[in-house]
């Protein structure tokens, strides 16, 4: 017949403590439960397990046999528990990320110096890689996050996608290339006149430029990959750069850099974080995807 698995649980919380009372505080349940649970599982057996005496109890001959056979399935049922609580509240665990340098600037840093003082415990790794590679080690469950800017389209079911945040990309050189090249820009097509610098093809922010500018803006000297050295190329006085006003938000201000302000070259993106579906995502990253949308909200 069909036995619950607890009622061994509590039958071997009775024979280690030797009393149903220390067995019930220990499982944390009442004593009336323990002796009824242990009624069931000598009825169930057909067998006495236990003798009851003024001191507690002591095992039969039966309840010795039982007892050396699953104590250990026991044994190894709590250590499982423990450990899953520990992941569960937060006081271990690993979380595996894939992004690009630039996208996680963006996104988790601040995130993750909250998230860092509030579970020390939690480890986290970061490695770079395409979006699609990175995707798919998502899809098998290798990783638990990848950060991409959208649009992005995700071919499987099992993940998820959750927006971080609006990011406006312009058009913008530095104060020295624009003086030095007498620079005018009345329509977007004027742009075409100078050196331009634009992201890298098949890149997710290179297909949202293609599909706004195509047949407006038909002319680039550099193509670059990271956000980091299309700025570099604009302080280098190189051109007019396509870039997220994030990456050069202190330079406009402090007027090293002048921005392109002609209607119809902003354009508004996100960035995404993807993770596997729910059900599937592990608590700690749950909790940094939790992180990072707060300290977006506080961002905007």
């Amino acid at each position: 017949m069909y036995i619950d698995f607890d009622y061994y649980k509590v039958f071997c919380y009775v024979a280690k403590y030797g009393k149903i009372s220390e067995a019930a505080n220990k499982l944390f349940v009442s004593q009336p439960a323990v002796t009824q649970i242990m009624k069931r599982l000598e009825e169930g057996l057909g067998t006495n397990l236990v003798i009851r005496n003024k001191n507690g109890i002591e095992l039969t001959e039966q309840g010795k046999f039982l007892y050396s056979y699953v104590s250990k399935s026991v044994e190894i049922l709590d250590g499982v528990e423990f450990k899953v609580g520990k992941y569960e509240n937060l006081e271990e665990g690993t979380i595996k990320i894939r992004t690009g340098s630039n996208a996680a600037k963006l996104v988790l840093y601040d995130a993750m110096e909250s998230f860092g003082k509030d579970f020390p415990n939690v480890k986290i790794k970061i490695a770079s890689g395409q979006p699609e590679k990175s995707i798919e080690l998502l899809h098998k469950g290798e990783i638990d996050m990848v950060i991409v800017y959208l649009p992005y389209a995700i071919k499987y079911s099992n993940l998820k996608i959750t927006e971080y945040g609006k990011k406006e990309y312009l058009f913008v050189m530095s104060k020295k290339y624009h003086d030095a090249n007498n620079v005018v820009i009345n329509t977007i097509e004027d742009i075409n006149k100078y050196s331009l610098i634009v992201p890298k093809e098949e890149s997710t922010i290179r297909t949202m430029y293609d599909r706004n500018f195509s047949g407006k803006i038909t002319n680039f000297h550099y193509e670059v990959a990271s956000e980091e050295m299309k700025k570099e190329f604009i302080s280098r006085d190189m051109g007019i750069g396509f870039v997220i006003r994030d990456e050069v938000e202190k330079e406009l201000k402090t007027g090293e850099f002048v921005a392109v302000d002609v209607e119809g070259t902003k354009l508004v993106g996100s960035i995404g974080i993807i993770t596997l579906n729910n059900h599937l995502e592990n608590y700690a990253t749950k909790k940094l995807v939790e992180y990072i949308i707060m300290k977006g909200k506080e961002e905007y």
